[in-house]
């Protein structure tokens, strides 16, 4: 987990996320999250470059993964900056405070390693 403070107060956080199952020890989790008032300052794209750093250090871990929102745009956008690709949508898997339901997409970024 990697936490950011700016002038004393918390900023933001993320973390990446692994197991050794042999079945899945090759997949990375990763979250992020950043207050409202610090977005726009190139602090999420510092932290997401810092997970991709954990994770490609491991040679084990050939893709990283995550969900998002539907309406999420700011997260999209930063995720596709990564790297990341949408490759698969969970239908009505979110309800909002207010009863509406929204999709959850998942998106995966592979780590090309050399073989």
């Amino acid at each position: 987990m990697i936490v950011c403070e700016v002038g004393g107060k918390l900023a933001g956080n993320c973390m990446v996320w692994w197991n050794n199952r042999v079945k899945t020890g090759h997949r990375a989790s990763v979250a992020i999250g950043l207050l409202s008032e610090f977005w726009n300052q190139g602090i999420g794209t510092k932290m997401f470059h810092e997970m991709l750093k954990i994770a490609e250090s491991n040679p084990k871990i050939l893709q990283m993964e995550l969900d998002f929102i539907e309406g999420n745009s700011r997260a999209r956008a930063l995720y596709e900056k990564m790297g990341f690709r949408i490759t698969g949508i969970n239908f009505n898997a979110i309800r909002q405070k207010d009863g509406t339901l929204c999709n959850e997409y998942s998106m995966i970024r592979e780590i090309n390693r050399s073989v």
